[in-house]
């Protein structure tokens, strides 16, 4: 029986959310029948209150794609109705929620789970460093950055999230005041200059933050592509599998931002923002909701190089390779249109079909043409009892 955020979790990586039915939402559990629509700015804020809130109050699950029902004043989980993987921006929950939350809530987790027709998304979110407080920039309801002279609390208590009001604000900011014996005035003042000195001149945000494994790792890269055009960060760094990626802003006014990554084995590289759209989105095909980078993987240089290396915003070609769907190429055409394709590879093995049509013969010259293609459901590829008798029977 499920009752408690372990156990949930574990039918969710199994792909049974129907295993949640009948949970009432609690402290660590939230659902949703319906995707957050993030062209709106109140679903971003709700969005981000939602993860924020579990943040700070233990850790929590928001489980997206199943109704509830009210019951004795509690909210039910009730049916699963599902999700269409290709109407929900995976990539762009993941950016909010580094973006808008301070400090960016270590490991969230963001997948799918179920079936085709009954899939449901699930963001994670584990406990955090007891002496952490997890906030976001006032909510306003409307388009436009947000305020950085801002800040709100969201808190979970049972099955809903609140704002920590205004009054306990004050008094958690004076209590680390008292605790750091020093005047309001001086306590504030080094506060400030604290911040300033860990963000650097102009930022919020350091190269490499969120991730101090690689932080050292990451500026080093920085400062070796810095003259291509990199501007401060724009978000925290995060993980994808065995790369490491950071959102930067560009070092001129109005144009376009980069991408800078560090993949294992590879040197590093400055990818512009508008690129970056176009491979996650070329990944979004993936079938059964796969994650996009895990599809189509990584930018590779077109020769073996061991510099660090640039994609500008108007490039035409990018190879990838690392993702399940093997080594291919994005092609930009003529009218703007990018499309995936393969790179074919050449190999000297030789399978047990190498003598059919070419028998007894010698040839000078044998090719064999090799294609996988991933399926969207591989359960249906199986040949069972019934199958089998249909087919002996149209045979």
């Amino acid at each position: 029986m499920l009752n408690d955020l372990k156990s949930a979790l574990a039918a969710l990586e199994a792909h049974r959310p129907r295993s949640l039915l009948g949970l009432r939402e609690t402290q660590w559990l939230d659902a949703k029948s319906g995707p957050y629509q993030l062209a709106d700015p109140k679903a971003v804020e709700e969005l981000t209150k939602d993860v924020a809130a579990f943040a700070n109050g233990g850790g929590g699950v928001v489980v997206i794609g199943i109704t509830t029902r009210l019951e004795h004043d509690e909210e039910v989980l009730d049916d699963v109705v599902g999700l269409d993987p290709t109407a929900v921006n995976v990539d762009q929950i993941r950016k909010l929620i580094r973006q808008r939350i301070t400090p960016a809530p270590r490991g969230v987790r963001v997948g799918w789970s179920g079936a085709d027709g009954e899939q449901v998304l699930f963001i994670d979110i584990p406990a955090q460093a007891a002496d952490t407080l997890f906030v976001l920039p006032a909510p306003v309801g409307k388009p436009g950055a947000t305020r950085p002279d801002t800040v709100a609390v969201p808190m979970r208590d049972g099955d809903s999230t609140y704002w920590l009001p205004r009054g306990e604000i004050q008094q958690l900011l004076s209590a680390g005041i008292r605790a750091s014996g020093m005047p309001t005035a001086q306590a504030l003042t080094e506060l400030v200059r604290q911040a300033m000195s860990d963000a650097g001149p102009g930022s919020g945000l350091r190269v490499g933050q969120g991730l101090p494994d690689r932080e050292r790792e990451m500026r080093e890269a920085y400062e070796q592509l810095a003259g291509a055009g990199l501007g401060q960060p724009a978000s925290e760094a995060w993980a994808q599998g065995g790369a490491v990626l950071q959102d930067l802003h560009h070092a001129a006014d109005g144009e376009p931002g980069w991408v800078l990554c560090l993949s294992a084995g590879r040197p590093p590289v400055a990818i512009a923002t508008p690129v970056w759209q176009v491979i996650v989105e070329a990944g979004r095909r993936a079938p059964g909701g796969q994650d996009p980078l895990a599809a189509v993987g990584l930018p590779r240089p077109l020769t073996d190089v061991d510099s660090p290396w640039v994609i500008p915003a108007d490039t035409r070609s990018v190879d990838l390779d690392g993702g399940s769907w093997g080594a291919g190429r994005l092609t930009c055409s003529g009218r703007g249109v990018w499309r995936w394709q393969p790179i074919p590879c050449f190999s000297l093995e030789q399978g047990r079909s190498a003598g059919i049509g070419t028998s007894g013969q010698t040839p000078a010259l044998r090719l064999r043409a090799l294609v996988n293609l991933p399926w969207a459901d591989p359960g249906t590829l199986e040949v069972t009892k019934p199958r089998r008798t249909l087919l002996e029977q149209q045979l």
